[in-house]
């Protein structure tokens, strides 16, 4: 009988704090490795804990949470950072976890355990593989101007180092070097946009690199979970208003202030629109001292008190340009909500290309935003169709996280643990 294929899959981010698509991906895949047949596969995510210790949801699925050896949070200037994480160069305490598994599935390679396993597979030859989930040198390059912005304001000095050193892009450029160093060490990289498909393409070998996509359970998220009214009292909403919404981290590199500021200037317009942000982080302040009682941050919520937002709302904006996939953007056309999302980033691919022209907004200037928002709020017929288009494109083509997991992860992971001539 053939051993079950063991992989270790690393994390670096908190299962109960990051609630965002990353971590939700991989709870989704370990619950269908629950499922398989019994010597299949051996499965195990790590993630960043307060202490070592381990989780058994399933026969053949641990949960195992380390310690960050160095917090961002023990850094003053990253205590706002939209995810706490590990910056320390290694981490032993990896290694026996390592020499237990088969494969070792990297889903970030700039910190810690990204770190600690190329180190390691360098020197015992075990198979590294990676998935991209983040554009993270384009969250740092956001995230840094946001820094510099705030900390030196909009005068000479704030310019020299934007515009005239561009020490944002200059540090962008060399994180992104640095992951294709990275990946250039892997037996395989998943992508999740045809761009990174054309860049890794460049890197490694056509069969090294495939698509991982993303799933969907159309049973969570469906317009039959719209309940307008129960919202309304639940959360003091305003019923008669447009209601607009934003799910995600509330953040600049989530360009939420895009979102915020459009709205704003509807409101000022007189448009009876209501914004609704679903997430936390660090603009949360600055978006509510803008709208006021125009506004309700709700916190970040689970998927069955998400779906019955996603299916009530009006229209979603969505401004990001980070996002490799963007679940929150399945999730609401699955709920049969009208989407505007940026021309940058695996947002839009979501879309048919006769979506695009409606749904698809260049730039972050808010006034085209609130533009957008404006046509779309007095055509409530095109809202509608926009809605029942999107519905049924997601019906009709989006896998189940079961299928993603069956095609996508699985028959790599056991095509490289178990070769040809082993015995599958």
């Amino acid at each position: 009988m053939t051993q079950a294929v063991k992989v270790d899959v690393l994390i670096d981010l908190d299962r109960h704090n990051a609630v965002g698509g990353h971590v939700n991906s991989w709870l989704q895949f370990a619950r269908v490795a629950m499922g398989l047949p019994s010597g299949q596969l051996s499965l195990t995510l790590h993630f960043l804990g307060e202490g070592v210790r381990e989780e058994h949801p399933g026969p053949n699925v641990r949960y195992v949470y380390h310690p960050p050896r160095f917090s961002t949070r023990r850094l003053p200037f990253l205590r706002d950072v939209p995810s706490d994480t590990d910056l320390a160069p290694h981490n032993p305490r990896l290694l026996p976890y390592f020499e237990a598994t088969d494969i070792l599935h990297v889903t970030h390679p700039l910190f810690t355990f990204g770190a600690t396993a190329q180190r390691y597979c360098r020197r015992s030859r075990k198979p590294l593989v990676c998935s991209l989930h983040t554009d993270a040198p384009l969250y740092a390059q956001l995230y840094l101007e946001e820094k510099i912005q705030r900390s030196l304001g909009g005068g000479w000095l704030s310019s020299l180092c934007l515009h005239t050193l561009k020490l944002p892009d200059r540090y962008r450029s060399r994180l992104d070097h640095q992951q294709q160093r990275y990946w250039q060490g892997c037996q395989h990289v998943w992508v999740g946009q045809p761009a990174e498909m054309d860049l890794l393409g460049q890197l490694l070998p056509p069969q090294q690199v495939s698509y991982l996509r993303r799933g969907l359970d159309a049973e969570i998220f469906h317009p039959h979970w719209a309940d307008r009214s129960f919202l309304a009292h639940h959360y003091q909403l305003p019923q008669d208003c447009f209601w607009v919404l934003f799910v995600g981290r509330l953040d600049a590199c989530k360009q939420v202030m895009t979102f915020a500021q459009a709205v704003k200037i509807l409101q000022d317009q007189g448009v009876p629109i209501h914004g609704i942000a679903v997430g936390k982080g660090s603009a949360q302040a600055e978006i509510e001292a803008l709208l006021g009682p125009g506004i309700s941050c709700l916190g970040t919520l689970p998927q069955e008190k998400l779906n019955t937002i996603y299916a009530s709302c009006d229209l979603f904006v969505f401004p990001s340009e980070t996002e490799i996939m963007g679940n929150v953007v399945i999730e609401a056309r699955a709920s049969g909500l009208p989407v505007l999302i940026s021309d940058q980033g695996g947002s839009q691919q979501h879309l048919q290309a006769s979506e695009k022209l409606d749904q698809v907004i260049a730039g972050q200037d808010p006034r085209d935003w609130a533009s957008r928002i404006q046509h779309l709020y007095e055509n409530p017929l095109k809202r509608q169709q926009m809605g029942q288009l999107a519905l049924e494109y997601i019906q009709r083509t989006w896998p189940t996280w079961e299928t993603v997991f069956r095609e996508d992860l699985l028959p790599v992971w056991q095509a490289i643990a178990l070769p040809p001539s082993s015995p599958l």
